[in-house]
């Protein structure tokens, strides 16, 4: 049986999908963008700042299904437009 995950401390997905859903032992986190829930606004203006906001967001769904970011078995970050690294 899938159980959706929710949270008030993680922004509404603007897309259909819930936060996360567990199916059994298993619990998959849905993307987080950088909003904050609290205003609704996207957090910051850096990617580090965007970067954390995106990870608080990941850490709440952890949290309101029981689990926490120890509990990460793997993840992935994308990101629209990569930032320039230094050579």
């Amino acid at each position: 049986m899938k159980t959706a995950v929710t949270t008030e401390n993680a922004p509404t997905p603007a897309a259909p999908p819930s936060r996360g859903i567990r199916k059994g032992p298993i619990l998959q986190v849905s993307g987080q963008l950088p909003f904050d829930p609290a205003p609704g606004a996207v957090a910051g203006t850096t990617v580090a700042e965007q970067t954390t906001q995106a990870l608080r967001n990941v850490t709440a769904v952890l949290k309101a299904a029981g689990a926490g970011p120890e509990d990460v078995m793997g993840s992935a970050l994308t990101s629209p437009t990569p930032p320039t690294c230094p050579s």
